[in-house]
């Protein structure tokens, strides 16, 4: 099988420039003729004479095949002047070699780093969330009939140092949380929340619209800012102090602004998250708890999650003589529309306040 060499050829589609064939096939690389114009087709009589006395250059490489024709379906045939045949075997004017493509991988490495860097960042988020979640400084959830004191903090000591160019600068705050003074009344049988955007059902006596001092911690960004909400005593002075009761509660508030959420796709991961974070405040007392149900759901047309679940206490209820033994309630967590907070709701009622009332109250909730 004979062979022709890597070069630049005759364009062998017509075009009046030079073609590279690397070997085997022709390339997309092209060179124009320099300082040549394409040649033109010989008269009768010249052709005559070329084939009588062959030039030099041929006969050095005479041993070399042409390259292929093109292809049937090529879209332009060749030239009389670049006949196969004529002098198309012979390699042109030596320009170099075409330039190399690309390598891809560079492209191909960039796409997985990338890749990879959102991933991090977006699992990030979720440990950062995980993280500040994990040990919050939550106030007594409405458990209590006593106002919430704010937390206390201290404060550092003053530093002898210049302020770095970083330190001078002036740092984000949290926005503050809004003074909440009074919650909606029930109308017509139900708590309509036009600030969660959330309707849900009132149980009427023995339980009773509460009091957002005893429900809210305004200066605990990491929680939730009740904007309805009621409550009914399970047992008074439970744990022996006079004034620390324990409660049914069914409450409303928008997510806490320092929580990160950026769609429906959170709304799993965040419920979980408050749950985990909630459930020793909320829950003070040593517990098993079961999950009934961890699953999305749909509040009116919003989606939603739910972690409906079941605390038991039996073990302490035993040996403190509490009027309750097990707890049932959940936490539902509503996507309220692009740009807007999520609504956070959460029922809890003890097993001597009617704990199956809580399936009642959660088929009752809708959007506002």
């Amino acid at each position: 099988m004979t062979t022709t060499p890597a070069g630049w050829y005759p364009d062998p589609y017509g075009s009046p420039q030079l073609r590279w064939w690397d070997g085997s096939q022709w390339t997309d690389a092209t060179h124009p003729l320099e300082g040549q114009n394409a040649p033109e087709s010989p008269e009768p009589a010249e052709q005559e004479t070329a084939a009588a006395v062959p030039a030099a250059p041929a006969a050095a490489t005479a041993q070399f095949a042409p390259p292929p024709a093109p292809p049937q379906w090529a879209s332009a045939q060749p030239a009389p002047s670049q006949a196969w045949g004529a002098t198309s075997q012979l390699p042109m004017p030596q320009f170099g070699a075409p330039p190399k493509p690309p390598s891809p991988l560079p492209w191909v490495l960039g796409g997985v780093g990338i890749v990879l860097v959102i991933a991090l960042v977006v699992g990030g988020a979720f440990v950062l969330l995980n993280q500040n979640s994990v040990e919050p400084s939550i106030a007594r959830p409405p458990a209590t009939s006593e106002p919430v004191p704010p937390p206390q903090t201290e404060q550092a000591p003053p530093q002898e140092q210049e302020p770095t160019p970083d330190q001078q600068q002036p740092q984000p705050q949290q926005p503050p949380q809004p003074s909440i003074t009074s919650f909606p009344q029930p109308e017509d049988g139900r708590i309509n929340d036009s600030v969660s955007g959330l309707s849900y059902a009132y149980l009427g006596e023995p339980w009773k619209v509460s009091d957002p001092k005893t429900m809210n911690a305004p200066n605990d960004p990491t929680y939730p800012l009740f904007t309805s909400g009621y409550g009914a005593v399970s047992q008074p002075g439970f744990n022996g102090q006079e004034g620390v009761d324990w409660m049914g509660t069914v409450a409303a508030a928008q997510l806490p602004q320092m929580l990160p959420y950026r769609g429906v796709q959170d709304l799993e991961v965040v419920t979980t998250t408050l749950l985990s974070a909630y459930e020793p405040i909320f829950y003070s007392i040593r517990h098993e708890r079961q999950i009934l149900r961890n699953e999305a759901i749909k509040v009116g047309d919003r989606d939603a999650w739910i972690i409906e679940y079941k605390m038991d206490f039996s073990a302490e209820a035993k040996a403190n003589k509490y009027k309750f033994k097990t707890e049932s309630g959940a936490f539902v967590l509503v996507d309220m529309g692009e740009g807007k907070r999520p609504s956070f709701f959460y029922v809890s009622i003890p097993d001597n306040l009617k704990s199956e009332q809580v399936g009642d109250v959660l088929d009752s909730l809708q959007t506002h």
